[in-house]
């Protein structure tokens, strides 16, 4: 059953459609297929991570993390301001965007969105709400499965918002479109990290 509820789970992180989901679509808007998959792949990665600390130690972290709940989501909510500052300048100062499929380094796309999907508070605070759903001690290949479900149930999700954006790029040809929606991607993550703040 804890197997069923992680894919569910995985789905349902993956649905909420926050900064990782507008940063994935970008992604695979501004360079293509491939790159949005890599980005989608370092989020569900990330879901995996915590997957596998919250079902074996999430009892005992969960009063940690609550006792530090605060600080942690401060730091994340201006981690996500500064990165969508960065993401706003950039769209304001580069030359016209072509999507032209051209490729960002191999990995940034990985772990700019596995880095992002870490820190983010939304994905703390689901998963401390998540280990009250946990038995009390699981076996370590229960632990294993159930992540590994968790991960495949984000992944699904994660991969229809990278096609999502390729498939946009394939439609919108005309530069200022894209520029448009480079801002309007960048001020939606910046306006999640200033909700985190408030």
């Amino acid at each position: 059953m804890i197997h069923v509820t992680a894919l569910l789970f995985g789905a349902t992180l993956g649905i909420a459609v926050g900064p990782i989901a507008l940063l994935i679509a970008n992604t695979g808007l501004r360079h293509g297929a491939w790159a949005g998959i890599r980005a989608g792949l370092g989020a569900a990665t990330a879901d995996f991570l915590y997957a596998l600390v919250a079902f074996s130690a999430g009892t005992a972290l969960a009063p940690l993390l609550a006792a530090n709940r605060s600080a942690i989501e401060a730091g994340a909510a201006l981690l996500l301001v500064v990165f969508g500052l960065w993401m706003l300048y950039g769209a304001l100062t580069a030359p016209a965007p072509r999507v032209d499929g051209a490729r960002p380094p191999p990995g940034r796309p990985y772990l700019t969105t596995l880095s992002l999907t870490i820190v983010n508070p939304l994905t703390v605070l689901l998963f401390m709400g998540f280990t009250a759903h946990l038995p009390a001690d699981p076996a370590t290949p229960t632990i294993i499965l159930a992540a590994a479900c968790l991960f495949l149930g984000s992944l699904a999700v994660q991969m229809l918002f990278a096609l999502g954006g390729a498939g946009l790029a394939k439609v919108l040809k005309d530069a200022a479109w894209i520029r448009r929606l480079n801002i309007v991607s960048a001020f939606g993550i910046v306006a999640f990290g200033v909700a985190g703040l408030l």
